[in-house]
């Protein structure tokens, strides 16, 4: 098990959606590991989205958050007849630290059309921030049809947070290291020629900088890269490691595998010979482990069906990775497959079910009669999502 820095607190304890895309509401608590499980469609991208959105506001501006979306119009929940909604809410509850101290807070934000104008236009029509349960600074509605900054460089809120409050700068810092991967094959393929930093150690939000977080956890963490290589000849056939190569020279990285030879030898795998699964599951695997995340810089990672191209029966042995790294860091992951929970370790409380059935997206916990079924051992955790049965138990409010 990897285990540098033991987390001492789950970041993210409460997460409230209201007509953001598909999800008309939800009100969910997550712990340290949180599996969104459920079909296709069901909208588990969505509730991360929600999530990525504030992460982007923090770090540019509502505006720009919206305009990479595609629009107000494009992010507003519509029901089933079609009716749009005329705002979307996210709300959140976190545990953050300022320094060694721990402080809860809860931000609110809440876009939407401007009612009196032009209803194209949008505007913050609730932007508010609670610490230890006090509320920070005095709410206004602001206009979001210019380019500028809102929140201003490092600031959750606009000029009436000063700064000098450390609180809410640590607020800020944290929610925008949330990290959201999504990975692509040409980026985890192809020859890296743009440093990450000086230290290589971030691994890109697409698989970019795969190779440079690679070297890093060989240099300073090569514990680290050991436990990761574990669990790749686990459940890869006859492979050894996955190494970053550097050129400093040419300012280049990339990627190559050791694989396993019947005569008991090691030989090297090009990087364009690597298989998806193989190149896919170390990415995921850097993710989980690379040294922000081991350092505790990142306090909330999410990774999008990190099953992906990988051999079904394998798949249970990367829940263990899961939940090692749960312990760094808070890990939230979308999943459509039953093999993934064919572990030990997997918890039914480590599970949020997503479904929709025509009228919007559903989240919650497994259901009473889920439960029912699991206790009574009339199927494992895997059966229950295979067979259909397993269903979110709605939140008061939900449809």
């Amino acid at each position: 098990m990897i285990v540098e820095r033991l987390q001492t607190s789950v970041f993210l304890t409460r997460l409230q959606v209201e007509n953001y895309r598909s999800i008309g509401y939800c009100d969910v608590h997550l712990g340290p590991l949180a599996v969104l499980a459920g079909p296709n469609a069901a909208g588990k991208s969505n509730l991360l989205d929600a999530l990525r959105f504030v992460r982007d506001v923090v770090r540019t501006s509502p505006a720009r958050a919206l305009e990479s979306r595609g629009g107000l119009d494009k992010v507003l929940h519509r029901d089933a007849a079609g009716r749009r909604a005329y705002s979307f809410r996210i709300r959140m509850e976190v545990g953050a630290h300022d320094g060694p101290v721990r402080f809860d807070a809860a931000y609110t934000v809440e876009i939407g059309a401007d009612l009196h104008g032009d209803s194209s236009l949008p505007l913050v029509r609730k932007d508010e921030l609670l610490i230890d349960g006090a509320p920070v600074g005095e709410p206004s509605a602001l206009d979001l049809s210019g380019d500028e900054s809102v929140f201003g460089d490092d600031f959750l809120l606009p000029a009436r947070v000063h700064r000098a409050d450390h609180e809410v700068r640590a607020l800020v810092r944290s929610l925008g290291r949330m990290r959201f991967y999504e990975f692509l094959m040409p980026v985890l393929r192809d020859v890296d020629d743009i440093p990450s930093s000086p230290s290589g150690q971030l691994l890109g939000e697409r698989g970019s900088h795969l190779a440079r977080v690679l070297t890093r956890l060989s240099k300073q963490y090569p514990w680290a890269k050991e436990a990761l290589d574990g669990y790749l000849s686990t459940m890869i056939d006859n492979a050894v490691a996955v190494d970053g190569v550097e050129v400093p020279e040419a300012g280049l990285a990339y990627v190559v595998g050791r694989f396993l030879q019947a005569d008991g030898h090691e030989a090297r795998g090009d990087r364009r010979s690597l298989s998806k699964g193989t190149l896919r599951l170390t990415a995921v695997l850097a993710a989980l482990f690379q040294p922000l995340v081991l350092e505790g810089d990142i306090p909330l990672l999410a990774i999008e069906e990190p099953e992906i191209s990988l051999y079904p029966p394998m798949l249970g042995a990367l829940y263990d990775a899961l939940v090692a790294a749960s312990l760094n860091t808070q890990v939230v992951v979308t999943t459509q497959s039953a093999d993934l929970l064919d572990n030990v370790a997997a918890d039914p409380a480590h599970l949020l079910v997503v479904r929709n059935g025509g009228s919007g997206t559903v989240i919650g916990p497994i259901d009473d009669s889920g439960r029912r079924l699991l206790a009574d051992g009339v199927l494992t955790l895997p059966e229950l999502l295979r067979s259909g049965e397993m269903r979110p138990a709605a939140a008061p409010g939900q449809q």
